[in-house]
């Protein structure tokens, strides 16, 4: 189940777990309001320790494909959720996942396009998006 917590900037949904090659994986859902719309910019991290400080700034995702397996059932999970949360019913809901080079973004898009995930554009750069 997804926890809310909040930090300096933005409050925020998330969930962990601990992978079978002991690493630890952390999605995040991060909340920003405008009058009428919610975005929700998705946020994956896969760090040797559970205790090593997020965000991760290096490659270490060893379990292959299981990670971002387990990442887009939480985003299908996290859809789900929000929806039934009363204080986003009258809002427009925005999912944003950006990506850092080109293998995760077709990864990214890959595994999200068959949920209604598009490229567009987000405050003057390429994203992918979808309204629930």
């Amino acid at each position: 189940m997804f926890k809310y917590t909040t930090d300096d900037q933005h409050p925020y949904y998330f969930d962990k777990k601990i992978m079978d090659s002991g690493q630890a994986i952390r999605i995040e859902f991060q909340e920003e309001w405008t009058k009428t719309t919610v975005y929700f910019n998705i946020s994956l991290v896969i760090k040797n320790k559970n205790k090593d400080p997020y965000p991760a700034l290096e490659q270490t995702g060893k379990d292959g494909l299981k990670g971002l397996l387990w990442a887009r059932n939480k985003v299908l999970e996290f859809e789900k959720f929000i929806r039934e949360d009363a204080r986003y019913n009258k809002s427009k809901i925005i999912m944003i996942c950006r990506w850092d080079d080109s293998r995760r973004r077709d990864a990214y898009f890959y595994g999200l396009s068959k949920y209604g995930y598009k490229y567009g554009m987000l405050y003057g750069s390429k994203a992918i998006l979808k309204q629930i």
